[in-house]
C-alpha cells in the first residue's frame, strides 16, 4: 500500500523553503524508483505556521527547519514503512538532531 506525503506550500511554509522540500522529495521517490510505493502531494496551509516547514507522512504532522532534516526524516519514515531506500542520510557535523522529526503537538 502506498504512503502519503503532503507538503505544506502556503506562504509561511514557501518563505521557508518548502518548496525544495517537495522538489528533493520528488528527487528522492524517482531516483529511489518509489513512485508505486509513495504519493506525494502539496497543501495550501496545514495551519501549523508557527513551526518550521510543515509537512505530513501519512497523516503524521512533522515539521522540519531545513531541507536536510526534511530529507533525513522521509528516508527514516520510508525506511520505517518498509518504502526501504538506496540513498544515504547526510546530516551536518554537530546537528545531532538533523534527522530527528519534531511531532506537531495537535492539542494546540
Amino acid at each position: 500500500m502506498a504512503v502519503t506525503v503532503t507538503v505544506c506550500v502556503g506562504s509561511s511554509c514557501h518563505i521557508r523553503g518548502s518548496r525544495a522540500v517537495l522538489k528533493r522529495f520528488a528527487e528522492i521517490i524517482k531516483a529511489e524508483k518509489l513512485a508505486d510505493d509513495v504519493v506525494l502531494l502539496g497543501s495550501f496551509c496545514m495551519e501549523h505556521c508557527g513551526e518550521s516547514m510543515n509537512w505530513q507522512f501519512d497523516g503524521q504532522h512533522l515539521s522540519s527547519g531545513s531541507v536536510e532534516e526534511a530529507e533525513a526524516t522521509l528516508l527514516r519514515k520510508l525506511s520505517e514503512a518498509g518504502k526501504g531506500t538506496q540513498t544515504e542520510t547526510k546530516t551536518h557535523a554537530g546537528d545531532a538532531a538533523a534527522g530527528a522529526p519534531r511531532t506537531i503537538d495537535e492539542s494546540r
